[in-house]
């Protein structure tokens, strides 16, 4: 129920209105004095305060000024048998909701009321809902203990303060999405728009377009004017995955609105100043795409002044166990069902399992186990076939025993022989680049696979 203050000195006048606004479900409270009024609002909240203008200690704007410290999201309504417009101009330069000529209409009255009421309530929901993706998006919310990713959280906490680019870099899956909403949501720009568009999911000319906007007949099918991201993103900040995979065209484009902070539409000729944080990401290696004259270098170096590496699962494998419990209480509350613990087999299959997909593999392995899986454990059997039939959850059975009894000698021998083939198949069969995988010598590599016939 919401709260209403009316203020009025008119005794007839104010005991009328609160029992209308009464009679209307409203939580009513009427008083007389601005000064008992503020008094009240200094030590109560109320959703909205209906007060007249010209009241004995101080009138209902200066009342309403003075009150704002205490109820930031109250609405105001000013009434006043004086209808003057300069009034009602300095009413709303000072931020009061509406103002009413009196005698009240009471129909337009309830409507106003009711439209006030309902705007307080939108504004809440989105300072709400900005609060809640701020705290998802915390980046001590991104998970691990790891090096590789304690190394990650101190620079998106100092490059955070800054207005900075940043260029993400990591395989497919490892999360770099999330370290640049972790970006945005920490910075100074929190409360602007963060933009984010994927540049492989379009092809060239969409994404021009797309990015930068474009006039009224720029081609068959533009019937109207329409932004781009980057003017969407004006006081904020825009992420564009993917870059590595866009155009020689854009790729000049994209220099020079880095250079200039302006943008031009597709078909126009007017320059569009914007002010945007730009945060990029890929999975590839630019470096080769720069000596292959792929990538543009000034482009390259106007995107890379501050790179974030983040490292592959399989680099990590101590952040496993805390990934594997947060995904399990994230699938079990999306599923309904209490929080699953984890078998000592299914954390060893997948601290043991090399996750090509890296975090968005695991996320969805476990969600496949919590939906698939009963009782309150999260077993071997539920994870997908790919984790639980990989070499390494095979060497993880026969050292056990498996169906097998072989000697401890065989057991070594058989998981020693899978995980060089598996570090030879993972570099193409690159013997060298194998043995450093394994921190081992290319005279022990050689060694072994002539010993395995790998």
């Amino acid at each position: 129920m919401a709260r209403i203050l009316v203020v009025e000195d008119d005794l007839n006048t104010l005991s009328g209105m609160v029992e209308i606004l009464q009679d209307e479900g409203y939580e009513t409270i009427g008083v007389k004095s601005s000064e008992h009024a503020l008094k009240l609002l200094q030590n109560e909240q109320f959703d909205l305060m209906l007060t007249d203008l010209r009241l004995p200690e101080m009138d209902g704007l200066t009342l309403y000024e003075k009150a704002v410290p205490y109820n930031a999201d109250m609405k105001t309504i000013v009434m006043t048998a004086y209808s003057s417009v300069k009034d009602a101009v300095e009413a709303m330069k000072k931020g009061v909701y509406e103002y009413l000529t009196k005698p009240l209409n009471l129909d337009e009255l309830f409507l106003t009321i009711k439209k006030a009421l309902q705007e307080k309530q939108i504004l809440a929901e989105n300072i709400e809902l900005k609060q809640q993706i701020k705290t998802s998006y915390a980046f001590k919310n991104i998970i691990g203990v790891s090096k590789g990713m304690q190394d990650v959280f101190r620079k998106i906490e100092k490059v955070s303060q800054t207005q900075s680019t940043v260029l993400i870099r990591g395989e497919s899956g490892v999360g770099k999405e999330l370290v640049a909403r972790a970006i945005h949501f920490n910075s100074p720009r929190a409360n602007k728009k963060l933009v984010e568009i994927s540049c492989t999911s379009l092809p060239e000319t969409l994404l021009e377009s797309e990015l930068f906007g474009f006039e009224k007949g720029a081609f068959t099918g533009a019937v109207a004017q329409k932004k781009g991201r980057f003017e969407l993103a004006d006081g904020g900040t825009i992420f564009l995955d993917e870059i590595g995979d866009i155009s020689e065209s854009v790729q000049t484009k994209l220099l020079r609105v880095l250079q200039e902070k302006e943008v031009t539409h597709l078909g126009g000729t007017e320059a569009i100043k914007v002010d945007v944080r730009v945060i990029t990401a890929t999975n590839r290696d630019l470096e080769i795409a720069l000596q292959q004259g792929k990538f543009r270098e000034d482009l390259y170096f106007r995107l890379n002044v501050i790179p974030i590496f983040i490292p592959p699962l399989r680099e990590r494998k101590e952040d496993i166990p805390l990934l594997m419990e947060h995904f399990v209480k994230k699938a079990c509350d999306k599923t309904n069902k209490p929080v699953m613990k984890i078998s000592e087999q299914a954390l060893e299959m997948c601290l043991n399992y090399h996750w090509p997909g890296n975090v968005r593999e695991l996320e969805n392995a476990i969600e496949n186990a919590v939906v698939l899986g009963e009782g309150n454990f999260i077993l071997a059997e539920f994870l997908p076939l790919t984790v639980y039939s990989s070499p390494q959850a095979k060497i993880i059975e026969d050292l056990k025993g498996g169906e097998k009894e072989e000697s401890f000698v065989k057991k070594m021998e058989f998981a020693e022989r899978m995980i060089l083939k598996d570090a030879i198949d993972k570099v193409g069969g690159n013997k060298s680049k194998a043995a450093k995988r394994l921190k081992i010598s290319l005279r022990t590599m050689r060694y072994k696979i002539k010993k395995y016939n790998l």
